[in-house]
C-alpha cells in the first residue's frame, strides 16, 4: 500500500506542476484584470473574484476523475493494473487520494494567490470571508470529486464516461424543469421587493439539481458578504438546501465508488458500457423526459414527438454499436416511448 502512495505521488508530479501553473496563471490574470473597485454610484463592490476561484476548483474536479480513472478503459493498462498485488479497493483508495491531491493543492495555491493579489488592490473588502468560503468549499469539491469519479468510471470508454459526466449531470434539472416550468412559487414574501420579484420559476428550481451548483450558489453568496452587498432571497435557502444535497450526492457516489470497485473486471475494457448508472437508464429517461419537454418547453406539436421517438432509437443504436438490438432494449424502448407520450398527455391537460 506504501509503495502504491509512492509510486502516485510520482506519477502525478508533473500533472500536478502543470495543473498548479496554469490555475495559478488563470488566478493571477483575472484578478489583476477584474473591476475591484466601488461601482459607480452603487456603494457597492463589484468583484471579489471568488466566482473564478469556484470554476477553477469545478472544472479540476471534473478533469482529474478522468485522468486518474481513464485506465478503466484501455485493456492493457486495465491488465497492467488489476494484475499489481494490491486490492481493487486499494487501487481506488490510491487513485481517489492521488486525484484530491491534484484538485486541493493547484486550488488552493491559486485561490490564496489569487486572495493576495486582490488584497494588493483593494482594502474594503470583509477578508474574513474569503477564509470561510474556502473552508467551505473543501468539502464541496471533495463530494463533486467524488460523483464525476463514480459517473465517470461506470463507463468502459473514455468517450462513454464523458457522456455520462454530461448525462447524469442534466437528468435532475431537466426534470424538474419539465414538471415544473410552468409553475411559479414564492419562498416568502418580501414586501420592499415588486411582486413579480417575489416568485420564482421552474428554471429557478431546476437549477438547484445540477451538480456545479453547490459551488456555484456559494460562491455567490460569500461574493455578496466580501463585497458588503446585500444577500440575496434566495441565498439563505440555497445554503441550507444545496450543501446538504450535495453532501449527500458525495457520500452515496464514494460509496458506490467502492462497492463497484471489486466486480469492475480488465474484460470489460473499451465494450460495450452496460452499467445500470450509464444507457441502460440514461437512454429511457431521457426519452420520457424529451417527450415532456417536447410539450412543455416546446409546444405540443407531432413532429416533435416523432423527433423525440427518432432520437430514443438513434441512441440506442448508438449504445449497442449496431443496428441489431436485444429483445430487452426493444421493450424498453417502447415503454419509455408509451410513457414518455403519458407523460406529455398529463403536463399537457393537468399540470
Amino acid at each position: 500500500m506504501k509503495r502504491a502512495f509512492v509510486y502516485e505521488w510520482k506519477r502525478n508530479l508533473l500533472p500536478l506542476v502543470i495543473f498548479c501553473a496554469v490555475a495559478v496563471c488563470i488566478s493571477a490574470v483575472y484578478t489583476f484584470t477584474a473591476r475591484l473597485s466601488y461601482g459607480q454610484g452603487t456603494g457597492e463592490l463589484a468583484d471579489s473574484c471568488i466566482g473564478v476561484f469556484a470554476a477553477i476548483l469545478c472544472v479540476l474536479c471534473t478533469l482529474v476523475p478522468v485522468m486518474q480513472f481513464s485506465y478503466r478503459m484501455k485493456t492493457r493498462s486495465a491488465d497492467l493494473w488489476y494484475s499489481l498485488p494490491i486490492g481493487r479497493k486499494k487501487l481506488v483508495l490510491v487513485r481517489v487520494l492521488g486525484g484530491l491531491v491534484l484538485v486541493f493543492v493547484p486550488y488552493t495555491l491559486a485561490y490564496w494567490l489569487g486572495v493576495a493579489c486582490v488584497a494588493m488592490q483593494e482594502t474594503r473588502f470583509l477578508f474574513v470571508h474569503y477564509l470561510s468560503f474556502w473552508v467551505l468549499s473543501l468539502p464541496l469539491g471533495v463530494g463533486l470529486f467524488g460523483v464525476c469519479s463514480f459517473l465517470f468510471s461506470r463507463a468502459n470508454t473514455v468517450a462513454d464516461g464523458l457522456v455520462f459526466l454530461l448525462l447524469w449531470a442534466c437528468v435532475l434539472p431537466l426534470a424538474v424543469l419539465v414538471c415544473f416550468s410552468g409553475l411559479r412559487f414564492t419562498l416568502g414574501w418580501n414586501p420592499d421587493l415588486p411582486a413579480y420579484l417575489n416568485y420564482y420559476s421552474g428554471f429557478d428550481v431546476a437549477a438547484f439539481f445540477f451538480p456545479y451548483s453547490p459551488l456555484g450558489y456559494i460562491s455567490g453568496i460569500f461574493d455578496a458578504l466580501v463585497c458588503r452587498s446585500v444577500l440575496g432571497e434566495f441565498s439563505e435557502f440555497s445554503l441550507w438546501f444545496v450543501v446538504p444535497l450535495a453532501v449527500l450526492e458525495g457520500v452515496g457516489a464514494y460509496i458506490g465508488l467502492f462497492l463497484c470497485a471489486d466486480r469492475d473486471k480488465a474484460e470489460n475494457a473499451g465494450q460495450i458500457s452496460g452499467s445500470w448508472f450509464g444507457y441502460r437508464v440514461l437512454i429511457p429517461v431521457y426519452t420520457v423526459l424529451l417527450f415532456g419537454a417536447a410539450d412543455r418547453l416546446i409546444g405540443n406539436e407531432i413532429i416533435m414527438y416523432v423527433l423525440v421517438a427518432v432520437f430514443g432509437a438513434a441512441l440506442y443504436f448508438a449504445y449497442r454499436r449496431s443496428f441489431r438490438l436485444k429483445k430487452q432494449d426493444i421493450i424498453c424502448y417502447i415503454v419509455s416511448v408509451a410513457a414518455g407520450i403519458a407523460l406529455a398527455l398529463v403536463l399537457h391537460y393537468f399540470a
